[in-house]
């Protein structure tokens, strides 16, 4: 029982502290220093009432306490906090490689982005929400004409964009070789499809600076929507046929799968055919 106890107060805390930067590290030794000269204080003192009350003692008692539990707590306290500051760097190195590793195993290396795997594991729950595939227009005429560093150029360019249009909560990821999922969060409709198109015109007014070279491309997109009642694979064919009425349509432009079955001008998006159609409507008006 007592040695539970003892045990329990020592490192109470081991558990519970973060040990991914120096100060709780500094923190953490300097309670456990702390704690464990107090029980070497004790300890000694112990030992020299027992050794005084034996008669082996040839000083007095308190003059040998005072001096005995002053080098046992200098000892006990420099010793744990140097063993404390050695043990610190080791988990502050295991804790960061961890991190890394962690960051690895859920992020494409090319793109950065979250990759498929980590991507489907943190939608595969999801009940409401929108779902968006891009694919990146005849990539393979740019790896054909210019080599696989200028697709490789092209992939991150694209992947940048993405970031800075696509921020939390919503997720954006690399899915594929030239295909990338976006999943839109707490969005209605409309504001979901104009800010997927506003994606797609920003992809295609990007540059893409590449071997000496400027390099323009377009993406195609499908979209679904989230319930209840529908899984992600469901979810994830109904955009994925979407994607590829885009693609069968002329490229270039957003297809949702309420929109999927309607006919468009093939020069023209589908959604930007809607919102033109608004525009001329107000004009009207």
């Amino acid at each position: 029982m007592l040695k539970q106890q003892i045990e329990s107060w020592v490192i109470r805390d081991i558990g519970l502290t973060e040990f991914d930067n120096w100060a709780p590290v500094i923190r953490f030794g300097t309670r456990l220093s702390i704690r464990t000269s107090i029980i070497a204080c004790l300890m000694v003192a112990g030992l020299l009432i027992v050794l005084w009350s034996l008669g082996i003692l040839r000083n007095p008692l308190i003059h040998d306490l005072i001096i005995g539990c002053g080098i046992s707590i200098i000892v006990a306290y420099s010793l744990t906090m140097l063993s404390s500051m050695y043990m610190g760097y080791a988990v502050i190195h295991l804790a960061r490689t961890r991190r890394e590793f962690q960051h690895q195993s859920r992020h494409d290396m090319l793109s950065g982005l979250l990759n498929r795997r980590a991507f489907i594991a943190d939608i595969s729950k999801v009940e409401h929400g929108h779902l968006l595939i891009l694919d990146i227009d005849r990539f393979k005429q740019v790896n054909d004409r210019y080599g696989h560093l200028a697709g490789d150029d092209v992939i991150v360019a694209v992947a940048h964009t993405l970031r800075e249009h696509i921020k939390e909560p919503h997720l954006a990821a690399r899915v594929g070789g030239e295909e990338f999922a976006v999943l839109f969060c707490d969005l209605d409709h409309g504001e979901m499809m104009q800010t997927a198109e506003k994606l797609r015109r920003a992809v295609a007014a990007r540059p893409i600076d590449s071997i000496q070279q400027t390099i323009s491309v377009t993406v195609s997109g499908g979209i679904a929507d989230f319930s209840p009642t529908r899984d992600f694979s469901a979810v994830y064919a109904a955009a994925d046929h979407a994607l590829y009425l885009a693609k069968s349509a002329g490229r270039n432009r957003l297809y949702h799968e309420r929109d999927a079955t309607r006919s468009m001008p093939s020069d023209q998006p589908i959604y930007g055919a809607i919102l033109d159609h608004a525009d001329a409507t107000f004009t009207a008006a």
